[in-house]
């Protein structure tokens, strides 16, 4: 694996930049991690309260109330739910108003569930939320959206060279594309106001030597940095959304499908191809790298999906993982993603990794909404209606050999 050059003078520089600070001058920013939303707005805004990242008179429709503190959201806002919708609005409207404040940052990262929406897999959306997205002309969007997708049934008969597949009942149709269905296909799209908004952000934050990340980082990855991690992250959305609109162009797929109905159409015509008088061989390649790269999407690898850090026995894992933080001279890393048992933020790896996802959304999980503090290597976990509670810190000789890596 190719390493980026050793730079002893930029390394100097700096050096000397901090030793001319005066003491005490280098606090650490505070940073609020908060977990898995999915949905749960008056959750949500309890612990942003509660943490003093909104104002706890006014409300969280006032936006950002938290200084100089960095909010790291670290993914899944999206599904489950009914507030879907609302949760996107009001980190947005907190991102806009600190930077109109210049005090404090919003972070608001990809998880697996923004993927999927991203993506079309609907699997998690509640009727809620597709109905928080309905408006008066649904109704119409959807009729139309049917003839539209019985003219596609035909065509791609045609292409295919096959007779036209039975469609299912208008009644069954509709019922699977209930109002407000097509807004937000549309919403999470390239050029939809919380698919574009999206589409701007990382998979992974970095602030000091803690890690902040939805699923985590696994050791079977190879990589270079942070960096390079989220780069290939918004690389492969980039080109979902050229090979999707390639598809929908070949007549392959419809636009509105969802993402496992495409993957039918993709097998078929993959099946199809040979079969043909003259074999397409940049398309069946093209077809192999869509499926590939779906395939990445949701490898149990990916930063969006791994679980290792959250249920992998630490014994096994704890060698590989140490040797990546210290590579990456990483202290601590934080991930949501994982709801456990008890509800409550959790360590493990000698107290060098935050499990802070806790079943915010009662209905699905039973939980609480939580957050997790970091300043000045301190770490404290907020749990709604209950005091602070301090945490260990990380291991003292751990970080000692992040900080020589």
């Amino acid at each position: 694996m190719n390493r980026r050059p050793f730079r002893p003078a930029k390394v100097l520089a700096a050096w000397l930049l901090l030793a001319a600070l005066p003491a005490g001058a280098a606090a650490q920013t505070r940073v609020v991690a908060i977990g898995d939303v999915h949905g749960a707005l008056p959750e949500f805004e309890s612990i942003l309260k509660q943490t003093g990242i909104v104002d706890a008179r006014r409300g969280a429709k006032e936006g950002w109330a938290g200084g100089d503190t960095v909010l790291v959201q670290v993914g899944d806002v999206v599904d489950r739910g009914p507030g879907t919708r609302a949760s996107l609005d009001l980190l947005m409207e907190m991102e806009k108003t600190s930077l109109k404040q210049k005090k404090g940052k919003v972070v608001a990262l990809l998880g697996n569930h923004e993927v999927m929406a991203m993506t079309g897999d609907l699997r998690y959306v509640s009727p809620e939320d597709y109905q928080s997205f309905a408006g008066k002309d649904s109704e119409n969007i959807r009729q139309n959206a049917y003839r539209e997708y019985l003219a596609f049934l035909k065509e791609r008969a045609e292409l295919a060279g096959v007779p036209p597949a039975q469609p299912v009942s208008q009644e069954k149709w509709m019922a699977e594309h209930p109002a407000g269905f097509f807004e937000r296909r549309d919403a999470f799209g390239p050029q939809g106001v919380y698919g574009r908004w999206l589409r701007q952000h990382d998979v992974a934050y970095r602030s000091g030597d803690v890690l902040l990340v939805h699923g985590g980082l696994s050791p079977n990855l190879t990589f270079d940095d942070i960096h390079e991690v989220n780069d290939s992250m918004r690389g492969a959305l980039q080109t979902f959304d050229r090979g999707w609109q390639s598809l929908v162009k070949a007549g392959i797929i419809w636009r509105y499908m969802t993402m496992d109905e495409a993957v039918v159409e993709i097998q078929r015509e993959r099946a199809a191809i040979p079969m043909r008088e003259t074999d397409d061989t940049k398309q069946r390649e093209e077809l192999e790298k869509f499926i590939g790269l779906l395939t990445w999407l949701v490898s149990p690898d990916n930063p969006t999906w791994y679980r290792g850090l959250a249920g992998q026995p630490e014994q096994a894992l704890g060698p590989r993982l140490q040797a990546m933080m210290s590579r990456l001279k990483i202290g601590s890393i934080v991930v949501g993603h994982t709801v456990l048992a008890g509800y409550e933020i959790r360590q493990r790896f000698d107290n060098r990794v935050f499990l802070i996802d806790t079943g915010m959304l009662r209905p699905a999980f039973g939980g609480r909404a939580s957050a997790l503090e970091i300043q000045d290597g301190r770490f404290t976990a907020h749990s709604a209606g209950q005091p602070p509670r301090a945490l260990s810190p990380p291991d003292d000789r751990f970080r000692g050999d992040a900080r020589r890596g």
